[in-house]
């Protein structure tokens, strides 16, 4: 079984941040003096101060279907309604009319966000109370039975954009909380450990970084198709396209970096021999072989970045025209480190 990294709280927020492309805005956002003992606490703080950010600036409200008994006309009286009150002599009408209102999809899954964290078993006293607390300041938002499904129902646009962050906070506080089976609250989910989950994070958090933090390559999609004639078909199936994690184009160099989440970069021969993974050797090979199809990915580098488990690694070789390096970044440093050492790997390939 893999292991996962040790790494701390708010790197693991971090890393979602960059994940999400938002970590300029998450810089913004105090997490508190102290490490927090756990995932949903940290959490806990940022929907907490976020919600208060956007009590003051003012929620976000639209127009709202309302149907009413009201004692004058309004929007669009709904006849039947209206003439059965009149049979019972109810001086009223039932009409239909929009009204503005904060009770929107999104708010309503802040409040129900701030109430779930309020009775995570982990969140310290002290803060639970000042959740339950920020959620009463919503008294036009009601109450939700928060479902997974529902943060994909989420309309943003451009005068409402402010709500992503906040809102992706709220998703991973979902992720990392299971009801308890006793009932009694929500007990602590260590997403961590869900290996897919992580992978998708890890990449995009890679990638992005790299699009923000440097200038001497744009990061890019790129998919590739194989080098490959063909002999005879049944006109059933096709070669699947190629699609890599990361793609960096400069002046001078081409860059595929393949990423790999908990995946152990190192293998061991029934012999005691250690070598690299050699699948994940051999699917980097192929993109740069097939690639280099292409004139212009000749000499295209490869880099497979895995998170540091146990023990760092920086080797690099030439492969057939291809500088391939096998690299691994450590999560558990200061964040300071961490965007150094992802910085240096590139430094680190133009002089192989």
């Amino acid at each position: 079984m893999s292991t996962a990294p040790a790494i701390p709280i708010e790197n693991i927020y971090y890393l979602f941040c960059y994940a999400w492309d938002r970590f300029e805005e998450a810089q913004s956002i105090p997490i508190g003096g102290s490490a927090s003992p756990d995932l949903p606490n940290l959490l806990a703080r940022v929907l907490l101060y976020g919600t208060r950010s956007l009590l003051r600036r003012g929620l976000d409200r639209n127009y709202q279907d309302q149907c009413d008994e009201i004692p004058t006309v309004r929007g669009h009286i709904e006849l039947g309604q209206s003439l059965k009150l009149q049979a019972r002599n109810v001086r009223r009408l039932v009409c239909e009319f929009d009204e503005l209102s904060y009770d929107l999809l999104h708010n309503r899954i802040i409040k129900a966000s701030l109430k779930r964290l309020a009775r995570a078993q982990s969140i310290e006293p002290m803060l639970a109370r000042e959740l339950l607390m920020t959620a009463q300041r919503m008294p036009g938002v009601s109450d939700l039975s928060l479902e997974r499904s529902q943060f994909a129902r989420v309309q943003l646009h451009r005068n409402n954009a402010y709500y992503d962050l906040i809102l992706k906070v709220a998703e991973l506080a979902f992720d990392s909380l299971l009801p308890d089976p006793n009932g009694d609250g929500y007990a602590f989910n260590d997403i961590l450990r869900d290996e897919s989950k992580m992978a998708r994070v890890f990449e995009d958090f890679v990638r992005n970084f790299f699009r923000a933090e440097q200038t001497e390559f744009s990061v890019l999609p790129l998919s590739i198709q194989w080098d490959a004639a063909k002999l005879h078909t049944t006109g059933i199936g096709r070669l699947p396209t190629m699609y890599v994690d990361i793609y960096l184009r400069g002046p001078q160099r081409r860059l595929i970096i393949d990423t790999k989440y908990y995946a152990k970069a190192l293998q061991q021969s029934l012999y005691g021999n250690v070598s690299f993974q050699s699948g994940n050797l051999y699917q980097l090979f192929s993109y740069l072989k097939n690639a280099a199809a292409d004139p212009a990915f000749s000499a295209c580098e490869g880099m497979l970045l895995y998170p540091e488990v146990g023990r760092g690694l920086r080797e690099a070789f030439n492969i057939q025209n291809h500088a391939v390096t096998v690299a691994t970044i450590n999560l558990a440093q200061p964040w300071t480190k961490i965007s150094a050492d992802l910085l240096g790997l590139l430094k680190a390939v133009s002089h192989e």
